[in-house]
């Protein structure tokens, strides 16, 4: 089954100091994400590397709510067999585009966020990120991206296949737009975890995130052994564990705004809460097992 594959952000054409390039490399609930410098020019670009050779299934780009790009261009590159990886050396593949909604209707407060279904193989992405969307409150002509997940398997193109496409040599190979822009390539969709979802670790701060999955594994193994009452009961941990570090999460928000606004009595209170919390979260994720 395809999973949630790591990443590097390598290149980027500019970023805003207090929204580094260096946040989309790790996703949380405190993620802010990367913006533009101010009054850039377009197209912006971000690079990323994986540790090797990777064959994607799925892209998730999840975008600033008013700091908007009118379109996402997206590649797929990878280097010569036996030469050093380089992102600038590499040949990069057109796979499409995303379009994205001003956001106008929502007064610019809800995220927009992008899920193309692709097929191909490679070592790098490159995101080209075109010109803002134009509204009140994006008074430097930014463009901020909060989050990328990428999904796919760690796996080498089969004989045959073009070295950055999924379809064999002298097949279909260009991505065309769908629906809202959407990239895309003919086939049905793979299956993914809900733990590879990108919402999964903007949810949950780190541990929580860890425990969950320790959990859900622990279940597969008791429903494949047919240990149908240890299922349940991690079943039911795992619900309690969602319920807990949801309000943990936003607990932490709370914290940090706590702190930029000098409110340290505050802060210490809210820690307070969040510390019993998460030994609540530890015994509970012990209890499960």
């Amino acid at each position: 089954m395809p999973a949630k594959l790591k990443f590097k952000l390598i290149y980027c054409s500019s970023e805003d100091p207090e929204f580094p390039s260096s946040e989309l490399n790790a996703h949380s609930p405190h993620t802010v994400g990367w913006q533009s410098a101010r009054f850039c020019d377009y197209p912006q670009e971000l690079g990323f590397q994986f540790g090797a050779n990777v064959r994607l299934s799925q892209l998730q780009i999840l975008s600033h709510q008013f700091k908007i790009a009118t379109k996402l261009e997206l590649f797929i590159g990878s280097t010569v067999d036996g030469d050093k990886p380089s992102y600038h050396k590499s040949k990069f593949k057109r796979l499409g585009y995303l379009s994205l909604d001003s956001n106008e209707r929502s007064s610019w407060q809800a995220r927009e966020l992008k899920s193309v279904q692709v097929d191909a193989y490679g070592r790098f992405i490159k995101i080209l990120v075109h010109k803002n969307h134009i509204n009140k409150l994006n008074m430097y002509s930014q463009v901020g991206i909060i989050a990328v997940n990428v999904i796919g398997d760690a796996a080498p193109a089969p004989p045959g296949a073009h070295p950055m496409l999924g379809a064999p040599a002298g097949g279909p190979d260009s991505y065309t737009a769908g629906n809202e822009g959407a990239a895309h390539r003919p086939g049905g969709k793979k299956d993914v975890s809900p733990l590879d979802d990108i919402t999964f670790d903007l949810n949950f701060d780190a541990a929580t995130a860890k425990q969950i999955r320790e959990l859900h594994m622990a279940k597969d193994r008791a429903v494949k052994a047919e240990d149908y009452d240890a299922a349940k009961r991690l079943k039911d941990a795992i619900d309690r564990l969602k319920q807990v570090g949801a309000r943990m999460a936003k607990l932490e928000l709370r914290k940090k705004a706590a702190v930029e606004n000098e409110d340290y009595d505050t802060a210490k209170q809210i820690k307070v809460e969040i510390d019993k919390l998460r030994n609540a979260v530890a015994y509970g994720g012990a209890a499960g097992r």
